[in-house]
């Protein structure tokens, strides 16, 4: 495929300009920490040939008559020096600007990038190139090998990098699937502006996943269950039966390898497990149970093009297409609302196990993931292994924090032991 000067934003990304704000940054961020200190020339330079890379990612946003659209950004990217807090004092809308930064400090090697350009795999895949590029420009070279999460940046990309996966996966005659109601949300205060707490859990890998086997699920659905949990005791501690809600957790499932895509833009669809606490008690094994067989129905091809079906469908509707942007920016922070964050009391990403190539791996400590701040659920999570490790990284916009010490107070009772970090 050609370069091109400007390119189109895929379904999912299309939302994210107009409900962005001071709190909702709409970046997530993945980091490397390796064994010695970052040189900022180096990586620098390592950048600059990175993005000949990805083409679609040197992009800055502007606005159409209708939607907005990515322009090819005529500045290179410069390297940062990193912040106290992750994901905040970024305007990507601003001309020039680009939808992603990398950061560094001392050891560490960050990149945040905005759900407007891509997610966590796009994310993941641009980070462990360019650390890829970053060694060879220090002496050591490695080959990629079959890692399909590491492009050679010599390379031209796949024309299926550019695709727009939802509307290739499209089925008009496909049904929508049901929405459900209001969730229950933490009646926390938002912090000021510019504040992103963040709580890293260092968890040995194998503790984790034995509890996981134990229970007979995935590490996934292990967490998930917990995290429903914590959610749960949190309810029963503080709240009046008349004033619980649904408790539903919203989990992004990569939607690549199931259809078989290879985009780097957005291709990902949010699970939903759940549990009424007006129902009744649960106990933990119950709702592991609930996950374990809700997750194994929902991520299936068939179920899944019904929710591609109803995302796809509104961004066609004639309608919608001819509403100036000017008050697509105003109906669809409500939808927004209406349709994504009233409805998920939390969030928990899994980046899944990453590797490198054996030659680059002893240079690296660890790496973490933390997702994007959102202040309708004012905290949510996201993991990661590495290693013999799990990171978990809870990212609030709260002082308080007592879902994750109720999470993590669980675990350890669990016999799981549990090392926390803070930026606080």
């Amino acid at each position: 495929m050609k370069d091109k000067n400007w390119y189109r934003l895929d379904n999912a990304g299309k939302v994210y300009p107009a409900i962005i704000t001071h709190h909702r940054t709409s970046l997530f961020r993945i980091s490397a920490t390796l064994i010695n200190p970052v040189h900022a020339g180096k990586l620098q330079k390592a950048l600059d040939k990175t993005m000949k890379r990805f083409p679609y990612f040197n992009v800055q946003i502007q606005r159409g008559m209708f939607w907005y659209f990515f322009e090819t950004n005529e500045h290179n990217p410069i390297v940062e020096r990193d912040s106290l807090y992750p994901c905040m004092a970024a305007n990507v809308k601003r001309n020039r600007m680009y939808l992603f930064r990398v950061r560094a400090f001392n050891r560490r090697i960050a990149v945040e990038f905005s759900h407007i350009l891509t997610d966590g795999t796009g994310a993941l895949i641009f980070l462990k190139t360019l650390l890829l590029q970053y060694f060879r420009e220090l002496g050591l070279n490695a080959d990629p090998g079959l890692d399909e999460f590491i492009f050679n940046p010599e390379a031209r990309p796949d024309p299926g990098e550019y695709e727009d996966s939802f509307k290739k996966v499209y089925n008009k005659k496909i049904p929508f699937n049901r929405r459900q109601q209001r969730a229950f949300h933490l009646p926390e205060k938002l912090m000021r502006a510019g504040h992103y707490n963040v709580v890293t859990a260092i968890i040995p890998a194998e503790k984790l996943l034995d509890k996981s086997r134990e229970y007979k699920v995935s590490l996934t659905e292990f967490l998930t269950a917990l995290l429903i949990e914590s959610y749960r005791q949190y309810c029963a501690d503080n709240l009046k039966p008349c004033h619980w809600k649904p408790i539903v957790i919203n989990v992004p499932v990569n939607l690549r390898p199931i259809f078989n895509s290879r985009t780097m833009k957005n291709f990902f669809l949010s699970m939903e497990p759940a549990i009424d606490p007006r129902l009744g008690e649960y106990t933990f094994d119950e709702i592991v149970s609930k996950v374990h067989h809700y997750m194994r129905h929902e991520v299936d091809s068939k179920v899944l093009n019904q929710q591609i079906t109803r995302n796809v469908k509104g961004e066609m509707n004639t309608f919608v297409r001819l509403m100036p942007l000017l008050l697509k920016n105003m109906v669809l922070p409500i939808i927004y609302n209406l349709l994504g964050e009233n409805n998920y009391s939390g969030s928990l990403s899994n980046l899944g196990r990453i590797t490198m190539p054996e030659k680059l791996s002893g240079e690296i400590e660890r790496f973490e993931f933390i997702p994007a701040p959102s202040t309708g659920l004012k905290t949510k999570a996201g993991f990661l292994s590495w290693g013999g490790n799990i990171y978990i990284s809870f990212g609030r916009l709260t002082n308080d924090s007592p879902v994750e010490r109720i999470f993590f107070r669980k675990m350890r009772k669990m016999g799981i032991p549990v090392k926390i970090e803070s930026n606080y």
